[in-house]
């Protein structure tokens, strides 16, 4: 059985409906909603200029009215993370990859990868994935290595030796293999990355991100390239 606090990590099936699938895939893929990426000149942009093409791009917010009913849905799990420490939503979107885009980038997410939250040893925030589309070995599933929350793995570490923990997650990792509509949700610390596109088709997922409350206005001082959730 799963254990939050051993593995870092929990599988959810069948959480969203095939219509408001449809909703967030039609935001992901508007051009019209990008906010920042990885361009196909290999070159990250904050923002977004109208026209430029992706390998791997952000949206902004999606309409609250969408993703708060999933939050709500989801709260008893959220709650199975933070052990009774209150929580808020901090960042909602959609990420998209381009088909035959190869990149791999293990990596821990907010706000462990900032310096004054990365020896925190509890869990300060937990990432929530949802594929809209189909999640297979072709198109990249998502990679996760199950307990690496427990590794303490610093930021520092990740970026002079980002080859290693790539193949640390190809090696060892799990790929979240789904259906659109389930959801994988994972300890902040966790080690993961997105898998290369071997296939034809775009893929999307919606990201929500929770962090314990009392740290997210330092989190947003910190953080100058998210489009945040409006308060």
């Amino acid at each position: 059985m799963v254990s939050v606090k051993t593995d870092g990590y929990l599988v959810l099936r069948d959480v969203l409906s095939p219509q408001l699938l449809q909703q967030f895939k039609l935001w992901a893929m508007d051009n019209t909603n990008a906010h920042r990426g990885n361009a196909v000149d290999g070159t990250y942009y904050a923002t977004h200029d109208g026209k430029r093409a992706y390998n791997v791009w952000w949206t902004t917010q999606p309409p609250k009215e969408m993703w708060m009913p999933i939050v709500w849905s989801l709260e008893q799990p959220i709650n199975m993370f933070f052990d009774g420490v209150e929580w808020d939503i901090h960042v909602v979107d959609c990420i998209t990859t381009r088909p035959h885009s190869q990149k791999i980038y293990a990596h821990i997410d907010t706000p462990y990868r900032f310096e004054e939250f990365s020896k925190v040893d509890r869990t300060l925030g937990v990432q929530i994935i949802i594929p809209l589309d189909e999640f297979t070995l072709e198109n990249g599933a998502t990679a996760y290595l199950p307990g690496s929350c427990n590794m303490k793995i610093d930021y520092r570490d990740l970026e002079e030796f980002r080859d290693v923990y790539n193949d640390m997650l190809v090696d060892s990792g799990t790929q979240f293999l789904s259906k659109p509509g389930d959801v994988l949700m994972y300890d902040s610390r966790t080690l993961h990355s997105t898998m290369p596109n071997n296939s034809n088709e775009f893929r999307s997922a919606l990201l929500i991100n929770i962090l314990e409350k009392d740290i997210i206005p330092r989190v947003r001082e910190l953080d100058n390239n998210t489009d945040f959730v409006k308060t």
